[in-house]
């Protein structure tokens, strides 16, 4: 296990100078068939993927991590396609290379699998995502959504929607309808946010596209949103703040919030830079401030920075939110040898749990 696996390759058609470790970093995604999926009932269980393959932790076992050695299909999976099963205990988990979605009991023992055929898969327990493998240059990629439901051991789905959208994803959350995400267009010109459910697509959300990707959170039936760079080059500390009901253009100032004035804004703050997720009423955002990532605790509801809390070393992926606070995967790719693995923010500390080795 050396590195993440990099689940949303981007594939940029045309889209040259992308720097290695700018691509890793996009390339994973939060848990969360996107942010925010896992919840404490869920998190005896959680799964993830790393270099292809699967593995899940659970807080019983002091977070000892299990290893999905499944004959046949060792390696192939991607972060943004595991998720926990409806069924308890189990976990569903789509492999880019059979192009199958499993359902995998709690001995680690297929006890289904469906045919899923696309380029990435985007997945959680109530829906998933499917993007086609082609682009076509009038309308972008096609894409299909289906609602999961389960008879016994067999997921079965039925698909509820399907179109084309010019969105490369950079980031996702799924609600109690469906899915958002949100991308640069083909151009590169634009990061647009879209709204999927079975009544349609619903585009929500633009904003200019620079050497950046947009990142999503979603809390309170509020969406927030930032721009993280390629690298740590200094940005204005702005958030975006809108609905999944109407379009909102980023040149409206009502839905900016920019901290820059805000006294408890590190004097260093570089920029944005990795994976946020909401905890207690509060947007976690993950900043550069002096070249080191901590977390920047917002409180929207006073529009006022909470605190500051430094050595959260780099979020690419949130895993799971516990009575203990939020697990996410730590690693800052811009810092040869960071560490890397399991950490847990509690709110006042982030605490290294487990490395990955």
């Amino acid at each position: 296990m050396n590195c993440l696996s990099v689940a949303i390759a981007k594939g940029r058609i045309n889209a040259a100078g992308c720097l290695k470790l700018a691509v890793f970093f996009f390339c994973l995604i939060i848990f969360s068939g996107c942010t925010e999926n896992i919840s404490a009932s869920d998190f005896y269980n959680v799964p993830f993927s790393t270099d292809g393959k699967l593995y899940s932790f659970d807080e019983d076992s002091n977070l000892k991590i299990k290893s999905y050695n499944i004959k046949s299909v060792s390696n192939g999976f991607t972060q943004k396609a595991v998720s926990t099963s409806q069924k308890s205990g189990w976990i569903i988990a789509w492999n880019k290379k059979t192009q199958e979605l499993y359902h995998i009991d709690n001995r680690k023992k297929i006890r289904s699998k469906t045919l899923l055929s696309g380029s990435l898969v985007f997945v959680n327990q109530n829906y998933i995502l499917i993007q086609g493998n082609s682009f076509d240059e009038n309308k972008g990629f096609n894409f299909a959504l289906y609602e999961n439901s389960y008879s016994g051991k067999k997921i079965n789905l039925n698909k509820i929607w399907t179109g084309y959208i010019d969105c490369f994803i950079s980031d996702c959350f799924f609600t109690d309808k469906g899915i958002c995400i949100c991308g640069g267009n083909r151009e590169d010109s634009r990061n647009n946010v879209f709204y999927i459910t079975a009544k349609g697509i619903h585009k929500c959300f633009s904003t200019e596209k620079k050497s950046d990707f947009l990142r999503l959170i979603y809390n309170d039936n509020k969406v927030f949103a930032f721009l993280s760079g390629r690298d740590k080059s200094p940005a204005l500390p702005v958030i975006y703040s809108f609905n999944l009901q109407d379009f909102t253009d980023s040149e409206n100032v009502k839905c900016q919030i920019n901290l820059h004035g805000d006294p408890a804004l590190p004097e260093k703050f570089d920029c944005f830079f990795g994976y946020g997720f909401a905890y207690n009423n509060l947007i976690i955002l993950p900043a550069s401030i002096d070249g080191q990532i901590s977390f920047i605790s917002y409180d929207y509801s006073s529009m006022k920075i909470n605190s500051v809390v430094y050595d959260a070393v780099g979020c690419i992926a949130y895993l799971a939110k516990t009575e203990k606070g939020v697990f996410y995967l730590a690693r800052d790719p811009l810092i040869a040898d960071s560490f890397y693995g399991i950490s847990l923010f509690n709110g006042k500390e982030c605490k290294k749990i487990l490395s990955i080795n």
